[in-house]
């Protein structure tokens, strides 16, 4: 798994995120988008792709930024593995 994925998902999972982040991630309403979290930003292009990237303060204007593409499934199936570790409440189904 790609090391920033696994940053994402150590630093920002937990409580207070998951059921946003997952309503975010999976509406089909919202085709296109961004997620804040605490240090990454989900930027959703379409229904079915991601990027996920570091949001550094001070760096707007930067051409070049470390970020990975992920698919919408991968990211649930990702997002509910570290919420079973965490052993979250109310834990979503992948359909």
């Amino acid at each position: 798994m790609n090391e920033l994925l696994q940053d994402f998902l150590l630093e920002e999972i937990n409580a207070a995120v998951y059921s946003e982040l997952w309503s975010f991630i999976s509406s089909d309403n919202i085709v296109r988008g961004e997620f804040e979290c605490s240090n990454f930003i989900v930027l959703k292009l379409g229904g079915d792709q991601f990027v996920i990237y570091r949001h550094v303060i001070g760096m707007q204007n930067v051409k070049c930024r470390e970020a990975v593409l992920v698919a919408k499934t991968y990211l649930l199936k990702k997002i509910n593995s570290r919420a079973y570790e965490l052993r979250l409440p109310d834990i979503q189904n992948v359909f």
